[in-house]
């Protein structure tokens, strides 16, 4: 059985992994020089950062969850390295570090749901720089795994055929590769018959139905997609059916995310600090850095980033120690500080700047959509706030209201 986090005699330890400092290092100097330059374009137009995605191919990028007998770096066994990696990469493009957190994120999941033969081939498409996209939302998402989904799989033959409709699909129309979460034949029970297809996103079928036109993420090319008797061979259904429960699966996503919308307060605390310490005001002459209220805004935006990028590495520890399922809880809490901070610090950095965070030629107002959206982005902050709240009153003593 393993012990709970907070059990004596389990001391937390979140030094960085020395045989993943070069990635987190390297991370820093991409965002800077690569990613943060095409930023406002990606967002500006609502275009996909393909230009990116080849960079980060060329460096290894789109390969950090790959075993490394593959060709990868196996990330996910270090997931405080993880976070960091992706943490810097969000603070330079906040839209390529989600696209590419889903494209690792599911590559994982295919090499350790996979068979050997399954493992090693999607492993050369993505050494091949192909990219991978995870397509998942139904309609109504609430409670979606505890209803029958939409798209549905049958047997055809020696293969499947699909059928459905999938909404917020990040990737649409960008991705080579659309890993489909589909329910097979007649099973209603989700837990017996979840399962992953791999089909090329040129396979005949797949269709853009509506157009991602947000007013935050709009790198993400999160279009509905239409499924239209889509053919895959019986070769391209990974793991056994149901195997989307399980606990190191789903929550990875969350983990995931928690680092790359923390990023963007991240990048707004670095980008105001510097303004304020040039911006100076006549006729004192100082940089508005000097000025008691904008040090005590600034004092605030720190203390928030760094107690919710500790809350991230506290959860990566759990998840690398004591295991996945253990994980869930904690992963739901610093995905909610993340959030909640990364919205308080782009707010906060808005007010220090004054007029010129609104200015669409600063990137202010591009971190404060990008962190409000997540509030809302899976698991959202009630969500979150739900999972922390049945966790701990499952641990505390005292009589149960249930």
């Amino acid at each position: 059985m393993r012990r709970r986090h907070d059990e004596p005699g389990l001391n937390m330890d979140f030094r960085l992994n020395a045989k993943n400092q070069d990635l987190i290092e390297r991370a820093k100097a991409l965002a800077l020089d690569v990613l943060a330059p095409r930023a406002d374009l990606y967002d500006r137009e609502a275009r996909f950062p393909r230009e990116n995605f080849v960079d980060l191919a060329r460096e290894g990028f789109t390969r950090l969850t790959l075993p490394e007998a593959l060709g990868g770096r196996a990330l996910y066994e270090d997931p405080v390295s993880y976070a960091m990696v992706f943490y810097e990469l969000a603070k330079g493009c906040i839209n390529t570090a989600m696209t590419l957190h889903m494209h690792s994120t599911i590559t994982h999941f295919l090499t350790i749901l996979g068979t050997e033969e399954q493992a090693a081939r999607y492993a050369a498409a993505v050494r091949e720089g192909k990219i991978f996209g995870s397509h998942a939302s139904e309609e109504i998402a609430s409670g979606q795994w505890k209803r029958k989904l939409s798209t549905q799989a049958r047997r055809d033959g020696g293969g499947y055929r699909i059928n459905g409709h999938k909404y917020f699909c990040s990737m649409a129309g960008e991705a080579d590769y659309y890993v489909i979460w589909c329910q097979l034949e007649d099973e209603e029970d989700l837990t017996k018959s979840l399962c992953f297809l791999v089909a090329p996103a040129g396979a005949p079928g797949f269709r853009i139905d509506k157009e991602w036109n947000a007013y935050a993420m709009r790198g993400t090319a999160s279009h509905s997609l239409i499924i239209e008797n889509v053919e895959v061979p019986a070769r391209d259904l990974v793991g056994k059916g149901g195997e989307a429960f399980r606990p190191d699966i789903v929550p990875k996503f969350g983990f995931g995310y928690a680092a790359i919308y923390l990023g963007a307060g991240g990048a707004a605390l670095d980008w105001v600090v510097d303004y304020a310490k040039r911006r100076v005001l006549q006729p004192d002459n100082l940089p508005i850095a000097a000025h008691p209220p904008i040090q005590r805004l600034i004092g605030e935006m720190k203390i928030a980033l760094e107690g919710a990028l500790l809350m991230v590495q506290r959860a990566g520890w759990i998840l690398a120690t004591l295991g996945a399922e253990a994980a869930v809880p904690p992963i739901n809490e610093a995905k909610y500080a993340a959030a909640e901070a990364a919205a308080m610090i782009t707010e906060r950095a808005i007010k220090v700047a004054g007029g010129a965070g609104l200015l669409l030629d600063n990137p202010l107002q591009r971190f404060h959509r990008e962190a409000r959206a997540g509030l809302v982005m899976p698991p959202n902050t009630e969500r979150c706030l739900q999972v922390c709240a049945q966790s701990y009153l499952k641990q505390s003593p005292g009589p149960s209201i249930f």
